[in-house]
């Protein structure tokens, strides 16, 4: 059995990406490790907000890539990075056996199948339209705590920011997956539930709500 190691770079949003990743391959037959040294494929879900996120995460790309060296099979970088530069990233960086963009990161374990067949996948396509970043997730965060991403993207469009270009529009997750999404985390003994978006005042104008339910007393 193939073990797999994680390295989510950025913020909370890519935590919970990351998550549900794990999910996703250990659903597949993978075992998850922790232990970045004894992993046959590494998923680096990077950052490509700013310049210093951009940086560290061709850093991590790098220095993961040593691990070649050892155990190491497959190096696969995944989020927003790949989603602005994803041709570049293959172009220029030999350490990289595939890349996901965030439109595709549901589909991990396809790209690491086609790795392993010997391809070099470029799985990048336009931001999505609606929430897509939902799913079972493997938390990594302490126990007693967890995130809630009730929103994705963002249309205010400020001139300084990229997150519209890489993210795409404003996409609110349904108030019945979220407020059923809290409950199931309550039952897994969640007691702190952090909510997190782009911009989480303006959850639902996509879809003509004004309040998030999470706050509602039920």
């Amino acid at each position: 059995m193939l073990q797999v190691g994680f390295i989510s770079l950025g913020c909370s949003k890519n935590r919970v990406d990351t998550e549900i990743m794990i999910a996703v391959m250990k659903r597949a037959g993978y075992r998850i490790t922790n232990k970045l040294e004894r992993a046959d494929i590494i998923i680096i879900n990077t950052c490509g907000f700013i310049e210093a996120a951009k940086e560290e995460a061709i850093a991590a790309i790098i220095d993961t890539g040593r691990l070649k060296a050892g155990q190491l099979q497959h190096l696969v970088a995944a989020g927003c990075l790949v989603q602005r530069y994803g041709q570049e990233l293959l172009d220029q960086m030999p350490e990289l056996d595939g890349v996901v963009g965030i439109s595709q990161f549901l589909e991990i374990d396809k790209l690491a199948s086609l790795i392993r067949s010997g391809e070099r996948p470029l799985m990048v396509g336009p931001a999505p339209l609606e929430f897509i970043e939902k799913g079972p997730r493997v938390l990594t965060t302490p126990a007693g705590s967890a995130y809630l991403k009730i929103t994705e993207g963002c249309d205010n469009r400020c001139t300084y920011c990229a997150i519209p270009s890489i993210k795409g529009r404003l996409r609110s997750r349904p108030e019945a997956e979220l407020v059923q999404e809290a409950h199931d985390l309550v039952r897994r003994g969640v007691r702190e539930l952090v909510l997190i978006g782009q911009d989480t005042a303006v959850y639902g104008e996509d879809l003509g709500q004004t309040v998030c339910p999470i706050y509602c007393n039920r």
